[in-house]
């Protein structure tokens, strides 16, 4: 069975590198979004946003081949922490940020955020017992 913030590394880094570059090509080649307008009517991703999905992917995409165990660990608990924190000022500010955040992607964000900060929290609390256990 994977380590749960091995999987969710490798689930967070491959939807959110999927999500940016497909809205930023859209955004960058009109015929495409001319073709499909639905993709950014619906999600209203501005290239700052999906600059942001893009990069964390890759992030956690090679936190997940070259960072083993701890790097998993490390990712999901400071990704896990910020998408908690961006969801809990959305929700509380309802300040659209540089990143023209909606509604919609405060529940997101905080689902994603929290499967990050559960995952960490399981993994340091098996090992805790573990350790105990030896």
């Amino acid at each position: 069975m994977m380590n749960p913030t091995r999987m969710y590394t490798a689930v967070a880094g491959i939807f959110l590198l999927l999500q940016g570059t497909s809205t930023l090509t859209f955004r960058l080649v009109p015929a495409l979004d001319a073709a499909f307008p639905q993709l950014l009517a619906i999600t209203q991703m501005v290239p700052t946003h999906s600059m942001l999905h893009i990069i964390t992917g890759v992030l956690a995409l090679v936190v997940l081949f070259r960072g083993g165990e701890r790097g998993a660990l490390w990712f999901s608990m400071g990704f896990g922490t910020f998408y908690t924190g961006l969801a809990l000022y959305g929700y509380i500010t309802h300040a659209p940020t540089m990143l023209h955040l909606q509604m919609f992607d405060h529940p997101f964000h905080l689902l994603l955020g929290l499967l990050g900060l559960v995952a960490a929290a399981g993994v340091l609390y098996f090992s805790n017992l573990k350790k105990e256990s030896s």
